[in-house]
């Protein structure tokens, strides 16, 4: 009825009441009732959107003589609120930090939670009705001012809190969305470290890269983290430097106070190449062009790479390697002779670990590549078998820095340990960029 239930079983259980086929009934009455009333008032937040609910409710039940125990009176409303104004059993969702991901894969199908360090786990919740569905992908879409509907049957949008939305309808699929969080505090470069995602060497030296202005690729499978990485390691560009990020969506989120973002927008004709011809008149010290996956969006990258419009220039990009990321951009289009406008390209990559002892994967997230220079040959790589990094064509990197940043050699070695030992104390993101600032640029 309401289109919507919670249910049985799941792994992860939402913490709603299971609603009988009388209670649903109310529901929807106080649905309608409700929208004839909204018609003549103005609601400034959701407590009053809530307390008309909660007033409606127990009008409704005591017009229609029916008596509601305790706990009717207190998760009726919320539910009512839930599916009228929320974005159904959704919103708990979204209100645990630990879940990363949410997916809705089918009507009469369980909702799935990817939680952090626990992996996929199916939810005690399903929608039942493709109307009901759609009536809450057009909801989280509105504050874009974007629909879903049969002619136009595919919407990715942004969530107030930040968090990516995409969603489909048939024909395109059985009806499904996806949730991919966002937050507001990202890791710390010394959080990446601690996490085992990258040594303190491998950051120490991107905090060089970064300063020295330098362009850089972060490349790595799905979910491999390669926008984390790249917030954090804005954390080592000066704070007073002017910053443009050019998106498809928002997902770049950087502590600096001279930020700039554009935003394309397919339905309004606004490309990502667009924007990044707009930059040439912003004067930005450093660009972010954000996520580029086809040829039209490579182009913009290194129309922005070899234009010189910023003193350095940043993406993430689909790749499992070095190698596969240049051939990647080859097949899209790039002359290899424009490959040396990329500096450098980390690779992230997402796998599963196996221990024998406990006989579970876990999945972990691990820099497998640093690699520098016209042929970019490793700097730092990942080997699987001892879970350990390797050294290799350091010296080149640190003689292009000392270059770059006028230091002597003896500067450069001494300025690296200064980092490394500044990353071993753990700080949250806003300390540590608050800390940094201060120490290496006195600020």
């Amino acid at each position: 009825m309401l289109g919507w239930k919670i249910s049985d079983g799941g792994e992860y259980r939402v913490s709603l009441p299971r609603l009988s086929e009388e209670e649903e009934g109310l529901v929807s009455r106080v649905e309608g009732n409700f929208r004839t009333e909204a018609r003549s008032m103005d609601f400034s937040s959701r407590e009053d959107v809530l307390n008309s609910i909660k007033s409606i409710v127990l009008r409704t039940a005591q017009s229609e003589g029916i008596f509601l125990d305790k706990d009717q009176t207190h998760y009726l409303p919320e539910m009512c609120f839930l599916h009228i104004y929320g974005f159904a059993f959704l919103d708990k969702l979204l209100e645990d930090p630990s879940i990363e991901e949410i997916s809705i894969i089918g009507i009469n199908k369980p909702a799935y939670v990817y939680i952090r360090k626990e992996g996929w786990k199916s939810v005690n919740a399903q929608f039942t009705s493709q109307d009901a569905l759609t009536d809450v992908i057009n909801k989280m879409g509105k504050n874009i001012g974007r629909r879903i509907t049969l002619q136009r049957p595919k919407l990715n949008a942004i969530l107030p809190d930040g968090s990516r939305l995409h969603a489909s309808l048939p024909p395109l699929s059985a009806g499904e969305l996806t949730i991919r969080r966002f937050t507001d505090n990202p890791f710390s470069p010394s959080e990446l470290v601690e996490s085992g995602a990258f040594p303190s060497r491998a950051i120490a030296l991107l905090s060089l890269l970064m300063q020295a202005d330098m362009s850089l690729i972060i490349s790595g499978n799905t979910a491999s983290g390669k926008t984390t990485t790249l917030n954090s390691l804005f954390s080592f560009v000066p704070s007073d430097e002017r910053i443009v990020i050019t998106e498809e969506s928002p997902e770049i989120n950087i502590p600096h106070p001279h930020t700039a973002r554009l935003v394309a927008n397919e339905e309004m004709g606004v490309s990502l190449r667009e924007l990044v011809y707009d930059t040439l008149r912003m004067r930005p010290d450093r660009l972010i062009v954000g996520e580029v996956r086809n040829a039209e969006e490579v182009g913009a990258l290194f129309d922005a790479l070899l234009g010189g419009q910023a003193r350095g220039c940043y993406a993430t990009f689909h790749a499992q390697s070095a190698e596969e990321t240049l051939r990647r951009l080859k097949f899209f289009g790039v002359s290899e002779a424009d490959f040396g406008s990329i500096d450098a390209i980390v690779v992230q990559r997402r796998m599963l670990h196996y221990d024998p002892k406990k006989r579970k994967n876990t999945e972990v997230r691990r820099m497998v590549e640093f690699c520098f220079g016209p042929s970019k040959k490793a700097v730092l790589s990942y080997e699987m078998g001892s879970d350990s990094w390797k050294e290799n064509q350091e010296k080149e990197f640190l003689s292009s820095i000392s270059s770059s940043l006028g230091l002597s050699e003896k500067e450069i070695s001494h300025e690296l340990k200064e980092r490394e030992t500044f990353l071993k104390k753990k700080r949250p993101f806003a300390d540590f960029f608050s800390e940094y600032q201060g120490k290496f640029y006195g600020r």
